[in-house]
């Protein structure tokens, strides 16, 4: 069991994106793992870092986020969407647990959402 900051796995493929949540996630005292822009990119890191939970665009280059979803449920590690994208149906449906969070409200919302998505 790992002590201190929980990792976050953090999936954008925006790289202006990704460092903004970077920086606001470990301004709340979180471990950044990524951003990963990519959906192998993100797989793989889920395997070999194994983080406490993560934050995940909906649209990435080599396909959506709901193969990251399922890897991280096979791992039960909870995870939420941030996306600039209204939530797609069809993952409200297949993740009903997993909070949505639009870019348009990054900051302490963001936080606020991954605080409950942790504990």
């Amino acid at each position: 069991m790992r002590h201190g900051p929980e990792r976050v796995l953090l999936v954008e493929d925006d790289p202006q994106v990704g460092a903004l949540m970077a920086e606001i996630l470990k301004d709340g005292g979180y471990v950044v793992d990524g951003p990963h822009p990519s959906l192998p990119d993100a797989i793989g890191a889920i395997a070999d870092h194994f983080p406490d939970c993560a934050v995940l665009d909906v649209r990435l280059r080599g396909g959506d986020a709901a193969l990251i979803a399922d890897d991280l449920e096979r791992y039960d590690i909870p995870f939420l969407f941030c996306s600039g994208l209204a939530p797609a149906d069809r993952l409200a449906r297949r993740f009903p647990h997993a909070p949505f969070v639009p870019k348009t409200a990054l900051g302490t919302r963001l936080l606020s959402a991954l605080e409950r998505t942790l504990h």
